[in-house]
Formats: C-alpha cells, structure tokens, sequence
C-alpha cells in the first residue's frame, strides 16, 4: 500500500512552482502528513559568481546566498501555513539541479516530489523542463509536475496502463494519491506488423478482423487488470483506443478533460527506460493537466 508521509517540494521561486507548492500543501492538508519540505537549489557555481561581483570571500557569499533563499522560503512558508494550515520546513543546497533534488529526496525518505512544470521566464523554463525530464529518469520517487494552479482537490485522473508491474504500481499511488476522484484506465493497443500487411496489400477485411481481435484482447487484459488494482468502490472506468502510447494519452486526456495524469516508469534496462521516457516526454510536454510518475520496485515509493 502507498502512504503519503513525507513530502519534498522543489521551488525555484517562480509563479509556476509556486503552483507546485500550493498542490503540494492541499496534498499534505488531505493526507495529513508527517514531514513537509520546501527545498530551493542553488547553482553550485553562484558562491563564486556572487563574490567576484561583492568582493568577498566564497564562503560570505554562500552564507548570503542560503540567508536570501532562506528568507524567501519562510515567506512562502507562512503563506502556506496561513491557507492550508500546513507546516513546511527548508533546505538549502548547491549543485546540479535535479541530481540534488533527487538525493534529497531519498535524504528524508520522501513518498513524494512536487515540482513545477516550468520556470517563470525564457531560461528558467529551460532549465527547469530539462530538471523535470532529467527528474523523471533520476527519481525514485513518485514525481508529481503541477502544471496547473490547484482550484481543487484532483477530480478526474487518467491512468494509462500496459499491464506491467509498473502500470500496476502507478495505479495504487494514482488512486491513493487521489481518494476522491473519478478514474480513467486507459490502454492503447496496436495491431503486430500491421504496418507490413499495409505494405504487403493484405486486404483491409483482414487486417481489420486481426484489429478486433486485438482490441478483444486487450479489453479482457485490462478488466483483468483493473479487478487486480481493486478499485474498491471507486467510480472508475476504463477505455481501450488503437494507437501509439504518447498520442492517444494526450488526446484522451484532453477529451476527457483529467486534471492528473499518472504514469508508471519502467526500470528494467535502458531500452525499456528510453521508451517509457519518450512517453512521459510527450506527456509532460504536450499534454495541460498535471503528470505523476511512479518508479518501478519498492524502494524510495511509500510501501509499506
């Protein structure tokens, strides 16, 4: 089972991540958890940037550095306490972007990391999609990128599936993550060397009929899989649609109009973390709602 205990949120300070922090306290709020955190990450070379341009010693101007992050952190830490009741402590650190966030993660054992989809400006917005890609191949922890400004608690999630371990996982943390929402199992399927039936002119009747049997198939494998999870007495439904994952994840979402996304991350070797990379890629570059990734395996994921 996946227990939301503890909770790291990255912030860089912009309109967008705190987006993330706002999500992750309503969160926190409705799990009532044990340990939240704000961590801001500094560019490891700012120190000396900063006391080329003062005139002091590195180690003045890293103390300036954590004491101006440090300060803005409690402001947002108030304001956090203030609209959702939810006590937040801070951290500051130095170095690559997601390579810290990830080992602090693991540092105070987090079930959860909250970031922000992009930063508020040109450059920020580079450095922080490529921070959540990078997280989203570095973490072992489920990953949450808020994209949105949080109205409300998560109404409608989509889970796509491909009824591994890792879609199974995903699921758990999708609906215990979100109690209360209506969920979505989605799997899209394709036809085995349709493409070289195409190219070979085999009639349309039959390779139409070898699409129905696939979709058949694939409609008995994901009621198999849902009865699995065991939605309990979730309002949850199911949908199977031809075509390749990235698209159809995209296109159902926005029909659908979900407000989170969940997706699970294969890490059995490279080849299957490049595939399922390029999918969470598209995902949480082209579709609007909010993404969750979920690592494969037990460790750093909340079980219990």
């Amino acid at each position: 089972m996946y227990h939301l205990r503890h909770v790291l949120v990255a912030t860089d300070f912009t309109e967008r991540a705190q987006r993330a922090e706002e999500r992750a306290a309503q969160l926190c709020q409705q799990h009532s958890v044990a340990s939240a955190e704000l961590l801001n990450v500094r560019e490891g070379g700012e120190p000396d940037i900063l006391a080329m341009i003062t005139n002091t010693n590195v180690d003045m101007a890293r103390e300036q550095a954590i004491t101006q992050a440090s300060l803005e952190l409690e402001r947002r830490m108030g304001i956090l306490k203030n609209d959702y009741g939810v006590t937040f402590s801070s951290h500051v650190r130095f170095g690559k972007t997601a390579t810290e966030i990830a080992q602090r993660a693991d540092e105070i054992d987090a079930d959860l990391l909250v970031i922000g989809a992009h930063g508020g400006n040109f450059f920020s917005d580079l450095l922080l999609g490529n921070t959540a890609d990078r997280l989203a191949h570095l973490c072992r922890r489920p990953l949450l990128v808020v994209k949105n400004v949080p109205g409300q608690a998560y109404r409608r999630v989509l889970i796509p599936v491909d009824f591994s371990e890792e879609s199974h996982r995903a699921a758990q943390v999708g609906l215990a993550l979100a109690p209360a929402a209506e969920i979505t199992f989605l799997h899209a399927f394709e036809v085995m060397f349709e493409g070289k039936m195409q190219y070979a002119s085999v009639p349309r009747d039959v390779i139409d009929h070898y699409r129905m049997k696939a979709r058949e198939e694939a409609r008995t494998d994901l009621d198999r899989f849902i009865h699995a999870v065991n939605t309990e007495n979730r309002q949850a439904g199911s949908a199977i649609v031809f075509g390749m994952p990235g698209p159809a994840v995209r296109d159902y979402s926005k029909s659908i109009q979900s407000d989170l996304i969940v997706l699970g991350k294969h890490g059995r070797s490279r080849f299957e973390d490049m595939i399922l990379g390029s999918v969470t890629r598209d995902t949480l570059e082209q579709t609007e709602c909010d993404v969750l990734v979920v690592p494969s395996g037990r460790r750093g994921a909340g079980s219990s």
